[in-house]
């Protein structure tokens, strides 16, 4: 008995020096850590991440597009500080924008502010997760701090059908009898293990486990409670609710954003694996009957909606060049950014578009 005891001991000890080891080398790694959540929940997400924090991203078990910087005084991936009332372009989206996987300067709005003369002529307001109510809800908050003169909206697959989902944390379209509504679940308090990473930070193996890999406790329970084949719902033909969604939020994008629909662009996202290789498409979240009535509606308001797919298209048969991290992460890199910043450009200033440069001021119509 006590030799088993004596081995179990042995055990234990090398295992737990084992957890030890792997911690401190982790540490010299690229693990992803350092973002948190603000907890101004009623200026999320315009407040995005705690201000001022270091941090480390990477992708995968191999620690892929490794990155580092510091959060700015809003809490967003930017190296350059938000100034109340200065009249930028806003970039809003979701984790496209947000861009974790790329330097500042490759992404749509570092592009963007190099082609209009400097980096702080553009804020990206970009945080993983959103859908188009996030970005309704964004655009009031940003006007009323910053006083846009010109917007640029990346709708990436599902922002239109996730806005009804009404996640924790997140803003929602809720349908009612006298029309559509906009509704927030604020996520308030701060969880125990919140706490432990903001006073001793975060432990590099538990978060190479969770985000790296994937795999937590959460995950596990999710698991167990619903298998793991749990997908979300991909469709042919859209939801017929989400149509009065559409009309609902660009009715009133303009008037929450103080900027004429002739300054706001929409840039739809393609399935670009598809281009690559027609095997590889895959089933939209937002069925293309949707989409095309998005982009249709908005420019019948005088948006300037574009799809990106014949664009990718197009310069994809040009040169082969890829414009994401294919095979293993479907955001854009510094091609794909590019893209979407010529785009962006030419749709706002190709014609008459000075009324929505950076200082200057154009009238709602």
């Amino acid at each position: 008995m006590r030799r088993f005891v004596s081995a179990t001991g042995w055990l234990m000890l090398g295992a737990l020096l084992a957890v030890v080891l792997l911690e401190v080398a982790l540490r010299f790694l690229p693990v992803t850590m350092g973002l948190y959540r603000t907890q101004r929940y009623q200026e999320w997400p315009l407040q995005s991440y705690e201000p001022g924090r270091a941090y480390t991203y990477s992708k995968s078990w191999a620690m892929r597009n490794a990155h580092r910087g510091t959060t700015n005084n809003y809490g967003h991936i930017a190296p350059f500080d938000f100034q109340k009332d200065s009249a930028p372009v806003i970039v809003l989206g979701d984790s496209f924008v947000e861009s974790l996987m790329n330097s500042y300067s490759d992404t749509l709005q570092g592009r963007l502010g190099a082609l209009l003369g400097g980096p702080q002529n553009v804020y990206g307001l970009g945080v993983s997760g959103l859908s188009i109510s996030d970005y309704l809800a964004l655009s009031r908050l940003a006007r009323d701090e910053f006083k846009p003169r010109a917007a640029v909206i990346v709708i990436s697959d599902g922002d239109i059908s996730e806005s009804m989902y009404g996640a924790l944390g997140y803003y929602s379209f809720l349908l009612k009898n006298d029309g559509v509504a906009l509704n927030y679940r604020p996520l308030f308090g701060e969880s125990l293990l919140r706490k432990i990473r903001m006073q001793i930070g975060d432990l590099a193996l538990y978060r190479y486990l969770q985000v790296n890999l994937g795999f937590s406790p959460q995950h596990l329970v999710a698991w167990a409670k619903r298998g793991p084949a749990v997908t979300k719902d991909r469709v042919d033909r859209p939801d017929p609710r989400l149509r009065p969604i559409v009309d609902y939020f660009l009715k009133n994008l303009p008037v929450a954003l103080g900027v004429p629909p002739r300054c706001i662009v929409f840039l739809l996202d393609s399935d670009r694996y598809a281009i690559y290789k027609p095997e590889k498409a895959s089933k939209r979240i937002d069925a293309p009957e949707l989409r095309n009535y998005f982009v249709s509606e908005a420019n019948a308001l005088g948006y300037r909606a574009v799809d990106l797919d014949p664009v990718f298209r197009q310069a994809y048969a040009h040169d082969q060049t890829k414009f994401d991290y294919w095979p293993f992460d479907r955001h854009w890199n510094v091609v794909g950014h590019d893209v979407a910043a010529a785009t962006a450009y030419r749709l706002l200033y190709g014609t008459d578009g000075e009324v929505c440069r950076p200082g200057k001021r154009a009238a709602i119509q």
